[in-house]
């Protein structure tokens, strides 16, 4: 009998793929679903790159492995003029999607992966599929952002040497998935010169860096570009998910790096797709209107997700305002022995019980990395119809420079983001009585 991989208790569905095709499913089925468990970004394609994608469908050749260069040409300019990368310490990869340049970082450095909790779910399982050990180090979360303590990391390091692994490389993502949150500027610098000291890679996760709510998106590689591998892409901050673009800065100064990189690409994907490489061009030119997109974007993701959060601390529940991304990570704990005489005592039992009971969809604390009896959650503000809420704030830009998005707006143009606001009050008062 052919032996298969334990995929049935290792590498199971990615959390965020399976509770979207079930929410899919039972949409489907005339079931009313209050979508809080996929993150992803509700706004239509920019009019300019979808004009560019339809006038480059006749490009069919292979590209380059490394990516087309123009187009890793225009990445390096923009980042060095928006974000302040010094683009001369890298090379540009292009890859379809971060995911998959999170991957290939993983396996191209030698050695175990250090990975703060919580953290996308995806790092963990990739790390597992390489035969690399997970290192945990935790983080404390609040209204101020997602806390790494650099002595805590370098203790981290210690312990884990001294137990015979071998901690090669951090993953670190800010604005984060799950939290929304972002790592303070003082904490990252302290983090990349313990990084520097020890020898440790970063991976800077930087996907939702063009989602920071107050436009100041900062990379962590100024601090230590030798030392930073840095992955982003488009589908954040442009909605493009299905486009799978995804881009990687590989420092020169790690010898042998960007050829090894290119070496596990060549046998993984080949080349991302000609049309969309030409096509994505358009998105780093720093176009007004891509960049008008973006920051209104930016906007409303803000407002829905500040939105989750000021109602859930109504309801006594610790939930740090976002600062980024378009997602929430409360903790019910202060609801514990409520929610215990209701059958919930960990995470997924938090997260079966409002999808079965509430039609409310999340995913639980459990998998992103925190322990299992750990009462979070990770909730999406992205239930809604994009086009018609940009379509709407666009207009009140130019027909008033004072306006203000308020409840009322979310009421019109995401209600289902309203409504579950009103089910976990409904939850709440279920479980404690207590509103």
């Amino acid at each position: 009998m052919i032996a298969l991989t334990k995929t049935e208790t290792e590498f199971e569905l990615s959390p965020t793929l399976a509770i979207n095709e079930l929410v899919v499913k039972k949409r489907a089925e005339g079931k009313e679903i209050l979508h809080m468990g996929f993150g992803e970004s509700p706004f239509p394609v920019p009019h300019r790159l979808a004009e560019a994608l339809k006038n480059n469908t006749h490009h069919k050749q292979y590209l380059p492995t490394a990516g087309l260069p123009e187009l890793r040409e225009a990445v390096a300019s923009y980042y060095a003029e928006k974000v302040g990368v010094d683009t001369s310490a890298y090379d540009v990869l292009i890859a379809p999607g971060s995911k998959l340049i999170i991957y290939s970082l993983q396996m191209a450095v030698d050695g175990d992966f250090i990975m703060p909790v919580p953290s996308w779910v995806s790092y963990a399982p990739q790390a597992k599929m390489l035969g690399r050990n997970v290192i945990k180090m935790p983080t404390t979360l609040d209204d101020d952002g997602m806390h790494l303590n650099a002595d805590t990391l370098r203790t981290v390091i210690k312990d884990a040497r001294e137990a015979g692994l071998k901690p090669s490389k951090i993953l670190l993502n800010y604005p984060s998935n799950p939290t929304g949150l972002s790592i303070p500027d003082h904490e990252l610098e302290a983090i990349a010169r313990v990084c520097e000291e020890e020898d440790i890679l970063i991976i800077s996760d930087e996907i939702y860096g063009f989602v920071n709510h107050q436009r100041s998106y900062q990379s962590i590689s100024r601090f230590a570009p030798n030392h930073t591998a840095i992955s982003s892409g488009l589908s954040k901050h442009l909605s493009l998910g299905g486009w799978r673009i995804g881009i990687c800065f590989i420092p020169k100064a790690i010898d042998g790096m960007f050829s090894r990189m290119t070496n596990i690409a060549s046998e993984l994907w080949s080349c991302v797709p000609a049309p969309i490489q030409v096509a994505a061009i358009e998105a780093y030119k720093g176009h007004a209107d891509i960049e008008e997109h973006v920051a209104a974007c930016s906007e409303l993701h803000s407002h829905m997700n500040r939105y989750i959060s000021d109602e859930l601390k109504a309801l006594g529940i610790k939930a740090p305002t976002p600062q980024g991304a378009f997602y929430n990570y409360p903790d019910f704990e202060e609801h514990r022995d409520a929610l215990k005489n209701v059958g919930v005592e960990t995470s997924k039992d938090l997260a079966q019980v409002l999808l079965e009971k509430y039609e409310i969809s999340s995913l639980p604390g459990v998998a992103f990395g925190a322990d299992a009896n750990q009462l979070t959650l990770r909730l999406s503000g992205c239930d809604y119809d994009g086009a018609a809420a940009l379509a709407q704030l666009m207009s009140l830009r130019r027909e008033n420079h004072a306006y203000a998005l308020d409840e009322d707006f979310i009421k019109q143009y995401a209600p289902r983001v309203y409504k579950a606001g009103q089910v976990f009050k409904r939850f709440i008062n279920d479980t404690t009585g207590s509103i």
